[in-house]
């Protein structure tokens, strides 16, 4: 997934300690997007196709509201220049990578058993939430250009 990758460079780079505003356009992508096509999207759809890792999805999705609840303190604490920011940003990088890391290893591979008609299905309305957030946030903070999204997505 592009996202996880796009994620993985920010985390290992420490590139979200510059400005608020670069935090803001992070939150853009990985709770406006990345976040919202998960939890409407994939996580659905592969938990109506096996019920076995429900559990595993759930505890996913609530690792979702803990990295919420980590952005907005570190984003407050940035805008007071609170030094808990310098602090705490490596807990938040580090949330990020093993909360992916456990998705790319537990959930995604039973992505392969999602039957054609409902992958491009999910596709499309993955692409859908893409252009409704602000599709020039996502190609920054991703990396991949307009052209390339259009080939993933359409």
């Amino acid at each position: 997934m592009v996202d996880h990758s796009s994620i993985r460079i920010i985390a290992d780079n420490n590139l979200l300690q510059n400005t608020a505003a670069e935090l803001i356009d992070f939150n853009k992508f990985l709770l406006n997007i990345h976040v919202n096509i998960e939890e409407s999207i994939v996580f659905p759809l592969l938990k109506e196709n096996n019920k076995e890792i429900s559990k595993l999805i759930d505890r996913l999705t609530a690792d979702h509201k803990l990295i919420e609840t980590l952005f907005n303190n570190l984003y407050k604490w940035k805008v007071n220049d609170d030094p808990l920011f310098s602090v705490r940003l490596p807990l938040f990088y580090k949330t990020l990578k093993d909360h992916n890391s456990l998705e790319e290893s537990d959930v995604f591979p039973y992505w392969r058993n999602i039957d054609n008609d409902g992958r491009n299905t999910a596709m499309k309305n993955a692409h859908e939430i893409i252009e409704s957030n602000d599709i020039s946030n996502y190609i920054k903070e991703t990396g991949i250009s307009e052209k390339m999204l259009k080939y993933i997505f359409i």
